[in-house]
């Protein structure tokens, strides 16, 4: 009885390569909106240490207006910086979502070979065994044959 070969392994190969290739996209753009949330709080939380600071030293008094003009203008630059961050992860938000589904899309597809290749196997089982099954059944017909004949001659 011969082995099982499916002739569109290599495409189970392609497949399966485009899925990793899917999932380390993914993963690349989960880490990439990770240090991008880090970022913006980073961010957020050196726009309210600034915003504390002012307040302090306005209580104190210990403030001139060169030094307010600078702390307000650095507190626009983090806000202007905080948008853009924000936007940024917006946008790859989007672009994790069409990552996600591109790897469902590889995944399935993968899955349709693979149980394409499992069908195909076991049709070539149960061809076999049908094949064997077969050979026994002509072996034994032949075997109650010559018996058969034997019983005959020397009935004779």
């Amino acid at each position: 009885m011969a082995g099982f070969k499916f002739k569109m392994d290599f495409l189970i190969k392609v497949r399966r390569r485009k899925e990793e290739e899917a999932m380390a996209r993914l993963a690349k753009r989960l880490a990439s909106i990770r240090e991008l949330q880090e970022e913006i709080a980073a961010l957020r939380a050196r726009k309210e240490k600034l915003a504390a600071e002012l307040n302090e030293k306005m209580k104190t008094g210990l403030i001139t207006p060169s030094l307010l003009k600078l702390y307000t203008d650095f507190k626009q630059k983090l806000s202007k910086d905080i948008a853009r961050a924000d936007e940024f992860l917006r946008l790859s938000r989007k672009e994790e979502a069409r990552e996600r589904a591109a790897l469902a899309k590889a995944s399935i597809d993968l899955k349709v070979m693979e149980k394409l290749k499992e069908k195909k196997k076991a049709e070539f089982t149960a061809e076999q065994l049908y094949i064997e099954q077969n050979n026994l059944e002509e072996m034994a017909a032949l075997a109650k044959a010559r018996r058969d004949r034997e019983e005959a001659a020397r009935a004779r």
